[in-house]
C-alpha cells in the first residue's frame, strides 16, 4: 500500500491550481496575504493551532468584504482548524464557505473527509458525491475518496468511485496513472506497474514516484532506486523522491548516503520541516555515529512532534554525546553564575 496522500496535501495542491486570486493593492490586502503566508509556513511546520490564529487575522483586515482572496483564507483556516483537532469548527467553516461559494468540490471533499473523520458518514457521503459531481472528470478526486472510504472501513460505498476510474480506457499519460494507482491501492502489483510504466513512458513524470513506491513496497529496493532517480533525472530537488532515496539507503544500511539523502530532502520540503523525513535522518545521524546531530535533531523535532519512539530514542542519544548535553545548557549557566558569585565574595573577602 502506499503512502496516504491526506486531504490537506490534496486540496492544497488543488487549491494552487485553480484559485486565480487578484494582486494585493491596498495596506490591508497586503497585510492580509503576508498573515495568509505566515498561516502556510506555520502549517507545513505542523503548528496548526498558530496556523488558524494567522488566517484569522488575515480575515480580520477584510473588514467584512468578501472576495477571491478572502474565500481562499478561509480554505486555509478551515484545513488548518481540521489539522489541529477543531472538527467542529473546521465543518462550521466549510459549511459558510459553501454558502458563499456552493459549487466549490475542494470544499465538499474537505467537509466530507472530516464528517468521515468523525465518523458522520451519511454526510460524508452526500459531500463526496457531490464533490464529484461538481468535477466529474477527475480521476483522482475518486482515488482519493475510494481510499478514504476503504481505510474507514466503508469499502462497499467506495465501490462505484473504484468502477468509475476502472471504466476509463487510458487515452493519455494521465489516465494511466490513475488507473495505476487503483490497482495499486487494490493490491494487483503487476496491473499497477504496466499503467505507471506507460504512464511514465507517455511522459507523465510522477508515475515514477509511485512506480518506486511500488518496488519498494514489494522489497525491490533496486527497482525503487532506479525508479526514483529517473525522476530525480528531471527534478533533482524532489523531497519526497530524496526522501525514499534515503529510506531506502537507510533500511540497506547505507548510512552515509542516507544521511546525504535526507538532508537533502529536508531542505527541499515545503517549509523545510517533515515529520518522516527528519525522523529517518535522526535514526541516519544515529547509526553513522553523529550522535551529536541526531541528538539535536531529535530535541527540534519533539518540540513539534508528539513521538514516543523518538522520545525513547533520545534519551538515549544524550547519553552518546560527549560532553555536555545542550538540555543541560541552562545548568552550565547556573554553575557559572555561582562561580562568578563566589569568586566575587572571595574578592570581597581579601
Amino acid at each position: 500500500m502506499k503512502k496516504k496522500q491526506t486531504a490537506v496535501l490534496f486540496l492544497a495542491a488543488a487549491m494552487a491550481a485553480t484559485l486565480l486570486l487578484s494582486g494585493c493593492t491596498s495596506e490591508a490586502e497586503e497585510k492580509a496575504q503576508e498573515y495568509k503566508e505566515l498561516g502556510i509556513t506555520q502549517m507545513e511546520s505542523g503548528d496548526y493551532e498558530s496556523a488558524v490564529n494567522s488566517f484569522q487575522r488575515a480575515l480580520d483586515q477584510s473588514v467584512g468584504k468578501i472576495g477571491a482572496q478572502e474565500l481562499d483564507i478561509c480554505y486555509y483556516k478551515a484545513m488548518a482548524q481540521y489539522k489541529s483537532g477543531d472538527a467542529e469548527g473546521a465543518i462550521e467553516a466549510c459549511t459558510s464557505l459553501l454558502d458563499y461559494d456552493e459549487k466549490n468540490w475542494e470544499v465538499y471533499y474537505l467537509r466530507g473527509n472530516i464528517y468521515l473523520q468523525e465518523q458522520q458518514n451519511e454526510n460524508a457521503l452526500a459531500d463526496y458525491a457531490e464533490a464529484v459531481s461538481l468535477n466529474d472528470d477527475d480521476l483522482e478526486l475518486c482515488v482519493h475518496i475510494y481510499e478514504d472510504l476503504v481505510s474507514a472501513g466503508l469499502g462497499d460505498s467506495g465501490q462505484e468511485y473504484y468502477d468509475k476510474v476502472m471504466s476509463v480506457t487510458p487515452s493519455s499519460g494521465e489516465e494511466y496513472y490513475f488507473v495505476g494507482d487503483m490497482y495499486f491501492l487494490t493490491g494487483n502489483n503487476e496491473e499497477a506497474k504496466t499503467n505507471l510504466q506507460k504512464a511514465a513512458d507517455e511522459g507523465y513524470d510522477r508515475a515514477l514516484l509511485l512506480l518506486g513506491q511500488l518496488y519498494k513496497a514489494e522489497g525491490s529496493d533496486e527497482d525503487a532506486k532506479n525508479a526514483f532517480a529517473s525522476y530525480m533525472e528531471k527534478y533533482p530537488e524532489d523531497a519526497e523522491a530524496l526522501g525514499e532515496l534515503g529510506a531506502i539507503a537507510l533500511s540497506a544500511g547505507e548510512y552515509e548516503d542516507a544521511v546525504t539523502y535526507l538532508e537533502s530532502a529536508l531542505e527541499a520540503s515545503e517549509g523545510g520541516t517533515d515529520a518522516e523525513i527528519e525522523k529517518n535522518l535522526i535514526a541516519a545521524y544515529e547509526y553513522s555515529g553523529d550522535f551529536e546531530s541526531a541528538s539535536s535533531l531529535a530535541r527540534e523535532y519533539l518540540e513539534v512532534y508528539s513521538d514516543a519512539e523518538v522520545e525513547r530514542e533520545y534519551e538515549f542519544l544524550k547519553t552518546r554525546v560527549s560532553g555536555t548535553d545542550a538540555d543541560n545548557s541552562g545548568e552550565d549557566d547556573q554553575a557559572d553564575s555561582e562561580t562568578d558569585d563566589t569568586d566575587a565574595s572571595a574578592d570581597e573577602a581579601s
